[in-house]
Parts: structure tokens; sequence; C-alpha cells
């Protein structure tokens, strides 16, 4: 399996935007599947975000997930997040959703952020936890009660030599 960035694979931006849209529908901040779609084509524009990285097993699309600015309107000051982390449902379980979302987390330290985001609900959040996620906050967003989550990145620190003058 590998993780490829959007942009090298735009033939899937129509397969991405029925999957996605039919998880999510207005939730991925579209309208429609068409609109979706749009969304998903302004995303490879830059190796920035946002940004959709994929999941591929010899060219078979195997999941996905985005890196959006903010995907939570109550909480614009956090960024960046991942949003809509999708499997294949005869793939799930085989570890390429903890796959993509460690490398949205890399991709995201990489590009300078020291922090990453997402909100979810269900019995989603004991998975998060399970791969090193922790719980921020409990909101009401769109009728339904969210867990927002996060990861802080690891601090980069640099080894410094200190000389010090002979007297």
């Amino acid at each position: 399996m590998k993780i490829v960035n959007l942009n090298e694979h735009v033939e899937v931006i129509p397969l991405l935007a029925k999957w996605h849209f039919r998880q999510w529908g207005d939730l991925t901040g579209a309208s429609s599947e068409d609109d979706y779609r749009n969304i998903l084509s302004e995303h490879t524009s830059s190796q920035k975000v946002p940004m959709t990285l994929l999941a591929l097993n010899c060219d078979v699309l195997l999941g996905s997930v985005n890196i959006v600015k903010s995907d939570l309107e109550i909480r614009p000051e956090l960024t960046p997040w991942i949003a809509q982390l999708y499997v294949v449902p005869e793939q799930r379980s085989k570890g390429i959703g903890s796959t993509l979302a460690s490398a949205a987390i890399a991709r995201s330290a990489d590009l300078g952020y020291d922090a990453i985001y997402l909100y979810t609900s269900g019995t989603l959040p004991s998975y998060y936890e399970s791969i090193g996620w922790t719980t921020r906050e409990i909101v009401h967003y769109k009728g339904k009660e969210r867990i927002v989550m996060e990861i802080k990145m690891p601090v980069k620190q640099s080894i410094q030599r200190i000389s010090y003058a002979s007297r």
C-alpha cells in the first residue's frame, strides 16, 4: 500500500465525491455531489492545506483522507483538520484508516503545524483514541453531539553545541 496526494490521481475525484457525499452529505461542506467534486478538485492545486491523501494498492483505491483548514464552523481558530477519513467497506479493519490518519498527521507536521484536529461522534472516538488522539471537548454541532479530538505534534528539538572559550 502507498499513500499519495490526490493531485497524482485526479481521475478518482468522481469516485471520491460519490463515496464521501453519500457518507457525509452536507458535512462535506458541499450542497451536492457535484459541488463536492469541485471542492476535491481544489485540493489538487498545491501541496499545502487543503489536500487529499489516497491509499492505493497497485493503483486500486482503498481509501482517502482530507486535510482542511477548518472543518468545524464553531471552532475556526483550530487548524488544520482531518476530515472525511474513508476506507472502502471491504478493506476496513486492515490498518488503512490508521495509516491514512498517520500520513495526514505527518504531512501537517511537515507543513509546520503543531496540532491537528478532527470531530466525530458515535463509537468512533474510541477508534481515534486507540491510535493516539485525545478528546479536546464535546460540542453540539448541526443538531448532534460531536467529540472534538486532537493530536499535538512532537516538539522538534535541535541540538545546539555550546563552545566555551578558553580562559
